[in-house]
């Protein structure tokens, strides 16, 4: 068989990649083309995403690609959840894509609440209402500038607009769609009911793609200025990074339920797979999301702040003169021990700057012990994450009532042996870690499918065939009870 080359975008909070996907018919091999830095900038009052550069990081990634490549065959863009990007009739950005941190929703979370509570939402779209949603950010738009009911002609979603960028072809993609807050949870489209109340049109989000297309090919411009030797391909297939991560994990349909997943990076998701949406009382009240699949399955999960407030401990010591790299801050937290607790996913951490302050400040309200050196601090956020990954564990078991067996852990998070052996110790459980490159190589299975290249029941074993895991055995921890007790406790303490 004739080797395939495609290529994954996958953009995330943080940073971009773009990595090639080589299968010879048995396997994908992998190889980083390049990577560049993706953060949001603040514009005066409004904290956006710099969609100029990555388009431009994108080209130049591609140009690396065509040189190192006997060929490229296709390319596929995933991303993180709800972000948007609204185009005017002549195909035009209105302005640049707003990052789901910026605080412009929160004057207006009570005002759409009124207009439809929490529960029904939950109920009629089966995502859980939080402030990053694409349902509360477009509403807090239009409440902003009404006169945008006038000028928007399409909403794209990320990964969808940076492949309008490359295409000059619309289309929102199911998974992607899925995060929004805005489908119907029986039909799977975008909601009828709802968008009339809201004041929205369907028709600026137009159909659902439900199954892997290829959009079309790269715009001529673009193909000349990164000299490719032929157009290639750009596949609409599985736009959230999370959901493309599932395709990549060698996981039994029969063990799903059984079995959990947390994605470890800038966010953490912890979730199962589900045939259907769980809707009950359970999954709403312990902040539990529904969201799609590429197979059309459904993910059961919980979305917490993860190693963000970490990456920002770091920025903050950097900009400060002390740069510590992650390694180095893994090895000060495994040397020291702690008895005080954060909830990560408290609102005070969710925004950037003063992370050291924020902690402090939250241990003070709910009087605990302070550390003493940066190694106890972060040993403090590593120990809390592990933690909320139980709690989130536990809920998921009582929502789906199905016990969880064991748990896959991938993403960039994985390179942090402290967390990975603290959640297995902490949830008894067994943690089989790999791979760090799940959300590209799902990516790349995506594509290969879409094409017709692979079989959909063969997929398991390419993945298995593609990368190895390793095995991660809970061990015995001191006073482990009384631990989570504690961290319950002041979690409880501050609400969010």
């Amino acid at each position: 068989m004739k080797t395939t080359n495609v290529i994954a975008v996958d953009l995330g909070a943080s940073s971009g990649r773009l990595i090639s996907g080589s299968f010879d018919g048995k396997k994908i091999e992998l190889a980083e083309q390049f990577r560049f830095s993706n953060l949001p900038v603040q514009v005066v009052n409004d904290l956006q995403w710099d969609y100029i550069k990555i388009l431009q990081e994108i080209k130049y990634g591609l140009g690396i690609a065509n040189r190192d490549l006997s060929s490229i065959d296709s390319l596929s863009i995933d991303t993180w959840g709800v972000d948007y990007g609204l185009l005017n009739r002549r195909g035009q950005l209105l302005y640049a894509p707003h990052s789901y941190r910026d605080p412009r929703v929160e004057q207006f979370e009570a005002k759409l609440y009124s207009i439809i509570d929490k529960k029904t939402l939950f109920t009629q779209t089966r995502n859980q209402p939080d402030k990053i949603n694409t349902i509360l950010q477009l509403f807090s738009d239009l409440q902003l500038n009404p006169e945008l009911k006038q000028e928007i002609s399409h909403v794209l979603f990320m990964p969808n607009l940076i492949s309008y960028f490359l295409t000059g072809k619309y289309l929102n993609e199911f998974t992607i769609s899925s995060t929004s807050g805005l489908l119907d949870a029986t039909t799977r489209s975008f909601s009828p009911a709802l968008f009339e109340k809201l004041g929205f049109d369907l028709s600026w989000f137009g159909d659902v793609s439900k199954q892997g297309t290829v959009l079309g090919t790269l715009l001529p411009d673009i193909t000349r200025e990164v000299n490719l030797r032929q157009p290639v391909k750009v596949i609409t297939s599985v736009g959230h990074d999370t959901a493309a991560a599932l395709l990549a994990l060698p996981i039994d349909a029969r063990e799903r339920e059984q079995t959990a997943f947390i994605s470890s990076g800038t966010w953490s998701i912890v979730g199962t797979q589900t045939p259907s949406p769980v809707v009950n009382d359970s999954a709403f009240n312990n902040g539990l999301t529904n969201e799609g699949c590429f197979d059309g399955s459904n993910r059961l999960l919980r979305n917490i702040t993860g190693l963000w407030i970490i990456q920002e401990l770091q920025r903050e010591w950097s900009n400060k003169g002390k740069m510590i790299d992650f390694g180095k801050m893994v090895e000060m937290a495994s040397s020291t021990s702690t008895n005080s607790y954060i909830d990560p996913n408290d609102a005070s951490f969710a925004l950037p700057n003063q992370m050291e302050e924020k902690i402090i400040d939250y241990l003070r309200r709910t009087n605990q012990d302070l550390p003493e050196t940066k190694g106890e601090l972060i040993r403090i956020v590593i120990e809390s994450l592990a933690f909320t990954y139980r709690q989130v564990l536990d809920d998921l078991a009582v929502a789906t009532n199905q016990p969880i067996k064991k748990v896959y852990m991938f993403g960039g998070g994985i390179q942090n042996e402290l967390l990975v052996q603290l959640t297995a110790d902490f949830t008894g459980k067994e943690v089989i870690t790999g791979p760090i490159e799940a959300s590209v190589l799902g990516n790349i299975a995506s594509q290969l499918l879409t094409l017709n290249l692979v079989d959909a029941k063969n997929m398991h074993e390419i993945m298995k065939a593609s990368y190895t895991v390793q095995h991660i055995h809970p061990q015995p921890c001191i006073n482990l009870s009384q631990k989570y007790t504690t961290f319950q406790s002041v979690s409880r303490m501050i609400g969010n």
